[in-house]
């Protein structure tokens, strides 16, 4: 990372409670699973196992990317590929087998509910924002605005499961405002063609702040594309029966 920028770190308290939230995504990614999992008792152990195999390794890779300073030390192109590759690994799992559980065993309801953890976040990045750990362009005082997905989650979640039109509402808002959220990270991040904001936003080079990009960008897209592949299936619709079977064998 160039020498003129410093990092101001967050007070005690809010660290604990960002900590806290990325806890939280990461339960309810397992719950979710469990969840999704209650009517074949058969695999709930085999999509747990899995689920942990993959979350560990991809945090692991990121957390040594970011504690190495391979980032800090050439932001420019590595933090845009950074970024990339968290999106890639959120699409590729939305899709993958993993996805397809989460999306055909859970309801809308309870995916729209997972992006409550939105508003505690933003608060927390408010508080940053005074302490002068990240930019104010990174609160709802300045260019994000995904305090409103938080809010929205919480109201839409009891009646996204009846009223599908809600959850689709939902969705397509809360993934425009997810886009803008990565947008206004670029553009107040330390590169050459972004703003000039002081500070800087220098939380993908440090631990654990780094984290909220995998755990809660990322985690964000994926949750938005499963619920996708959720309302496009027909209600009550099941995995197929032949994947059924290769899953328990």
């Amino acid at each position: 990372m160039p020498p003129e920028f410093s990092f101001q770190p967050g007070s005690t308290t809010t660290v604990a409670v960002f900590c806290a939230i990325l806890s939280a995504v990461v339960l309810m990614l397992f719950l979710g699973v469990a969840r999704a999992s209650r009517n074949t008792p058969a695999l709930v152990t085999y999509r747990l196992v899995t689920t942990a195999i993959v979350t560990t390794i991809w945090l692991g890779i990121f957390t040594v990317i970011v504690k190495t300073g391979l980032v800090a030390d050439h932001p420019m192109p590595r933090l845009i590929i950074l970024f990339a590759i968290i999106n890639i690994v959120s699409i590729m799992l939305a899709i993958s087998p993993l996805g397809g559980w989460l999306a055909t065993g859970l309801t809308p309801g309870v995916l729209v509910a997972f992006h409550g953890f939105r508003l505690p976040l933003e608060i927390v990045l408010h508080q940053w924002a005074k302490q002068g750990t990240i930019p104010a362009t990174m609160t709802w005082g300045g260019s994000n605005l995904d305090v409103i997905t938080g809010i929205l989650a919480l109201l839409i979640a009891p009646f996204a499961t009846r009223f599908r039109s809600l959850a689709w509402m939902f969705n397509i808002v809360g993934l425009l405002l997810l886009f803008n959220v990565v947008r206004v990270a670029v553009l107040s991040s330390p590169l050459s063609f972004a703003w000039d904001t002081e500070p800087p936003l220098l939380v993908a080079f440090h631990l654990p702040y780094a984290l909220i990009a995998p755990v809660c960008v990322g985690g964000a897209l994926a949750a938005h594309l499963i619920l996708f592949r959720t309302l496009l299936l027909k209600p009550g619709s099941s995995p197929h029966p032949l994947r059924m079977k290769y899953e328990m064998s």
